[in-house]
């Protein structure tokens, strides 16, 4: 998301005409809206990345889900902004699949939006390799454990955040995450890879 944005809806946030005595709160809006776009701008963007398949689609869905953000931001509940924001961004997001009627990818090795040293090219072989082989995978998990699992390892949201967002209880998360991560760790070793590797740290 770019520095010109992120300051106009700053901006845009820190001044809406208030009436006297207003200042303080606004004040405190303007500052939460600011910590919640540092925490959660990255794990939005891979998150929307999981549906989009395109890291800039992705980026404009975000850029979306902090607009209406900064429109709603007084009245929201903060005990539940993160099931809020991921709930906006999944929307934004399965509007975006049905207009452009895209197969939805996710390429994990695009997920780590900072800058990072050039890997060895065996290394760099490898890591896209395991990517598209875990990308699969989840792909092919029923539809509420893959979401759960996204939410979890992808956007990681505690287990009362994901409950929220998808709107099931907490035991039912866990049973969902539960078993999806069982059904990649079988289908993983199906796929005969000579060193497993661990499935949390790879979707970390």
């Amino acid at each position: 998301m770019n520095l010109a944005f992120c300051e106009k809806i700053s901006q845009d946030v820190r001044h809406v005409p208030v009436m006297p005595g207003e200042h303080d709160l606004m004040s405190d809006t303007h500052d939460l809206f600011l910590e919640t776009l540092r925490r959660y701008e990255r794990p939005l963007i891979r998150y929307a990345h999981g549906y989009t398949g395109d890291l800039e689609d992705a980026r404009d869905i975000v850029q979306d889900v902090f607009v209406k953000l900064s429109q709603n931001l007084a009245t929201l509940d903060q005990e539940r902004l993160a099931p809020w924001l991921f709930t906006v961004c999944r929307n934004r997001a399965l509007d975006h699949h049905r207009k452009h009627q895209r197969i939805v990818v996710m390429e994990t090795e695009t997920l780590d939006l900072e800058p990072a040293a050039d890997p060895a090219p065996n290394d760099a072989m490898e890591k896209r390799e395991t990517a598209t082989a875990l990308r699969d995978l989840i792909e092919s998990l029923p539809t509420r454990q893959r979401e759960a699992v996204r939410l979890k390892f992808i956007a990681g949201l505690d287990y009362q955040q994901i409950s929220a967002a998808m709107k099931t209880s907490i035991g039912n998360v866990g049973y969902l995450i539960h078993h999806g991560v069982a059904a990649l760790k079988t289908k993983w070793q199906a796929h005969e890879q000579p060193q497993p590797v661990k499935l949390k740290a790879v979707m970390a």
